[in-house]
């Protein structure tokens, strides 16, 4: 079915060239219309001044010869200030004038001869009814036309969308069609069989991409469970010999843990990469517990650079909130990380687990505000470069956040350290049972 912001969007589209249409329509036709009235309204005036002036020629004429012109209360002459003109035609100078008086319509001719005025009238009431008549059949046509526009606007309007809308339709489809699936094979050699096309590459593309990243994520998976195996039974059999004093045992222990973890971040790893939602799969632990045991497994290499690393509890709770063990784990660890790495030697960092959300706080030299919008960008590096440091610490824990519908958030400031904060309120969230 059609999702309702795609015909939201399909009908402004539709709605915009169906006004633009009849905009033009309206412009075109009413220009046209203006100018056919205006040209014939001053080719007739201009007829009706010439043939104006002939029949005054001709009447005063015949007047001067002596045959009486036959046009009571029509013509008028003598001196242009007499009496001889009726009171509303005694101003008008010489010249064509068109006159409405008592609801009637007068063509006026005034032309003077010799020191004599001679003035030619013509009623032309009915010229005029019949031409405002034309001009409301050339508005009834701009109407019909306009209406005409709108159901032709609508028609080919859907005719060029039609097409558009299918396609909108396979690509919101695309995902669940086969690999390699062209779309521009459905349609002719236009502008969207070349949109369809561009389409095709640049998702084929992609899709390809991103075969190759799951292929190699599941390659590097598969391959290094095999030492992680071999790992795992050596430090079995190692802990079964009675030769292995407490020191030895302790070693052991951390190869166990390391070996574990290794594990588990490369269940992250794929699980990232697939796409899918398998958190619910992971063993589950409250942010308090993980915030432990990251303090642990950190603070050896805190020591090593002269660094502080504490650990704070906020908001205890009798039933804590349990979050996907693993995910929550790499999230913190790579903040963790990331302050020991920038933070700078003798800096305190502080670790905040609450019931639901974890902190890691530092004293460090900060971040610039400009540099918070990319920070979680992968392969993005502090200016403290060092061998272990690829730039993609902060990029995880912000897919894992996304995934898991957790939000992380920066608040830092040059000379006034750094925080990182992950709200775990998500869909991941749980209440321990």
């Amino acid at each position: 079915m059609t999702s309702p912001g795609r015909r939201a969007a399909r009908r402004g589209l539709a709605r915009h060239l169906v006004l633009t249409y009849v905009a033009l329509a309206l412009l075109v036709a009413g220009l046209l219309t203006w100018l056919s009235v205006w040209s014939v309204g001053k080719l007739e005036a201009h007829l009706q001044r010439i043939d104006m002036g002939m029949a005054v020629e001709r009447v005063r004429g015949d007047f001067l010869a002596g045959i009486d012109p036959g046009r009571p209360n029509r013509f008028f002459h003598g001196d242009p200030a007499s009496g001889e003109f009726p009171d509303w035609l005694r101003p008008l100078n010489p010249g064509f004038h068109k006159i409405e008086r008592n609801d009637r319509v007068w063509h006026v001719m005034v032309d003077d001869f010799k020191g004599q005025r001679y003035m030619l009238l013509r009623d032309y009431t009915e010229y005029e009814q019949n031409q405002s008549a034309s001009h409301w059949t050339a508005v009834t046509g701009l109407a019909a036309s306009l209406a005409l526009a709108f159901v032709l606007g609508i028609l080919a309007t859907r005719r060029l969308l039609r097409p558009l809308a299918r396609l909108a339709a396979q690509v919101n489809t695309r995902g669940a069609q086969p690999p390699q699936t062209r779309l521009a094979e459905d349609y002719p050699p236009d502008e969207i069989g070349q949109l369809a096309a561009a389409f095709d590459s640049t998702y084929n593309q992609l899709e390809q991409a991103l075969r190759r990243e799951q292929l190699f994520t599941a390659d590097v998976g598969h391959e290094l469970r095999t030492p992680l195996m071999v790992i795992s039974s050596s430090c079995e059999l190692l802990r079964e010999e009675q030769a292995l004093d407490a020191a030895g045992q302790a070693r052991l222990a951390r190869i166990e843990a390391a070996a574990a973890d290794m594990g588990e971040r490369l269940d992250t790893y794929l699980m990232l990469a697939r796409g899918g939602d398998a958190a619910g799969l992971f063993p589950r632990e409250s942010a308090a517990d993980t915030a432990r045991g990251q303090l642990a497994a950190w603070s050896p290499v805190a020591q090593r650079r002269g660094m502080q690393l504490t650990l704070e509890a906020s908001g205890a709770q009798e039933a804590p909130l349990l979050f996907p063990a693993p995910l929550l784990r790499a999230v913190l660890s790579n903040l963790i990380r990331n302050s020991l790495q920038y933070a700078g030697p003798q800096a305190s960092i502080v670790v905040t687990a609450g019931p639901d959300f974890v902190q890691v706080n530092d004293n460090g030299p900060g971040i610039p505000v400009e540099r918070h919008a990319s920070i979680f960008n992968p392969f993005v590096r502090g200016d403290q470069l060092d061998d272990g440091n690829l730039g993609l610490g902060l990029s995880l824990v912000q897919r894992i956040c996304e995934h898991q519908g957790w939000r992380v958030s920066l608040q830092s400031r040059p000379g006034q350290g750094s925080q990182f904060r992950v709200d775990l309120a998500g869909p991941a969230a749980g209440l321990a049972v």
